[in-house]
């Protein structure tokens, strides 16, 4: 970022189960947490753990995409100041993205996310802990 107002949204890394997962849109606007389903075969995870989807999801073009199914997952921060449960929408389609995060999780983190600053920040133990953009 050079100082300059941009539009660019906000793209950052997080590790989810064992993997660094580099294409994580944070999107404040979504109701539920996104995870693609060749990003889910990529991580290795066996579709075992999938449980059945209990909803559709609206997108705001008003397509209705039907989850493949949900996974609960670790997510954590690389510095290890972060670390929660999440449930995840697997659904089979294709993205640039490999996973979207939406309010509901920003909330439960009690973080605020701006793409303006291009940075995810959140309150930790040790103090106010940050992700930002991939370089």
């Amino acid at each position: 970022m050079n100082g300059q107002a941009h539009g660019d949204p906000l793209v950052i890394t997080l590790m989810i189960e064992e993997w660094r997962v580099k294409r994580i849109l944070v999107d404040r606007g979504s109701s539920v947490e996104v995870l693609f389903y060749d990003t889910f075969k990529r991580m290795q995870l066996s579709d075992d753990i999938l449980i059945p989807s209990t909803y559709n999801i609206d997108g705001f073009n008003g397509t209705v995409t039907t989850p493949k199914r949900e996974a609960t997952l670790r997510v954590s921060d690389e510095g290890d100041y972060l670390y929660t449960l999440t449930t995840f929408h697997v659904v089979d389609v294709v993205s640039p993205y490999e996973v979207i995060i939406g309010r509901h999780w920003i909330v439960g983190i009690k973080g605020v996310a701006s793409a303006y600053h291009q940075r995810l920040r959140f309150p930790t133990y040790k103090g106010v802990a940050e992700v930002v953009v991939n370089p």
